[in-house]
């Protein structure tokens, strides 16, 4: 019997070895750090450089492609300006979200954290300054305000990655223009559809002991939206659903949860409008 069971023992400790190697490999922020294929590299950065020619294509069939006007900067008095916000709360998010989304594309893509983590950076100033000078030569106008709040939620993504506990508040948008989609999609033409999130991990918020008594899929959250064309301001405070919470079975759906986990999806909440009584609902949408 031995002459087979040695051999079966080898390739059994053999087999666990490789098991115990692959559960130690080195993650950030969920993705192993660990050899792809080149085709998954060059995939991520075809991805990233999708991304990017996208959003500014958009921006110019929306925005700049009729106008004839010369560069000019404009302002709109930060919170209080005609859209009383809500576009500074966009900047916010915008910049926030390409950072994240481009850096989990590269993480997945198998690049080094410290090369995801500028190309995520670097990406999103890119996109933000690029949107700017657009505005500037495009009739809209160049606003260092928007910039700034750009910088804002980029800098703030940035944190999340060198210091975990800011990880519990999380930037979320949530969007159903009044009159229905249309495509090409012109977010900008309906911003009373806009919500802009807060989102809180309740359960890793809690102390130890009392965590048991939250789920890690439930959060709670607070949006910021206007109302009656953009001439009311409103609050929102419900329930956020953290789809991380759910475990990944391999990165490739890791990817997926990060990218949907920046949307709020439909949940039970109140609306707070100025001049408004407040209106509560199973399902928020906007």
């Amino acid at each position: 019997m031995s002459h087979w069971l040695l051999p079966a023992i080898f390739v059994f400790r053999t087999a666990l070895g490789f098991a115990q190697d692959s559960s130690c490999v080195e993650r950030v922020d969920g993705f192993p750090q660990h050899e792809v294929s080149p085709v998954r590299s060059v995939l991520a950065t075809t991805m990233v450089g999708g991304m990017l020619g996208f959003s500014l294509a958009w921006s110019y069939d929306s925005w700049w492609k009729e106008s004839g006007t010369p560069f000019f900067f404009k302002n709109e008095n930060w919170w209080n300006g005609e859209h009383r916000g809500v576009d500074k709360a966009g900047h916010l998010f915008t910049s926030y979200f390409y950072f994240h989304t481009i850096r989990d594309i590269m993480l997945w893509g198998g690049y080094r954290p410290s090369t995801a983590f500028w190309w995520g950076a670097g990406s999103s100033m890119f996109f933000a300054l690029a949107v700017e000078i657009g505005d500037g030569l495009g009739g809209v106008g160049f606003d260092y305000q928007d910039l700034a709040f750009n910088s804002a939620g980029l800098a703030f993504g940035m944190l999340q990655t060198h210091y975990p506990f800011l990880k519990n508040f999380s930037l979320k948008w949530s969007y159903v223009p009044p009159d229905g989609f249309e495509f090409p999609p012109r977010f900008t033409k309906h911003y009373d559809g806009h919500t802009y999130w807060l989102a809180f991990n309740v359960h890793n918020l809690l102390p130890a002991p009392a965590r048991k008594f939250w789920p890690e899929f439930l959060q709670l959250a607070v949006g910021y939206g206007v109302d009656d064309n953009m001439t009311k301001r409103e609050i929102v405070v419900g329930l956020d659903f953290n789809i991380e919470a759910i475990s990944a079975p391999n990165e490739d759906v890791l990817l997926l949860q990060r990218f949907v986990n920046r949307f709020h999806l439909p949940a039970p909440a109140v609306k707070i409008t100025e001049e408004k009584e407040p209106r509560y609902y199973m399902f928020h949408l906007n």
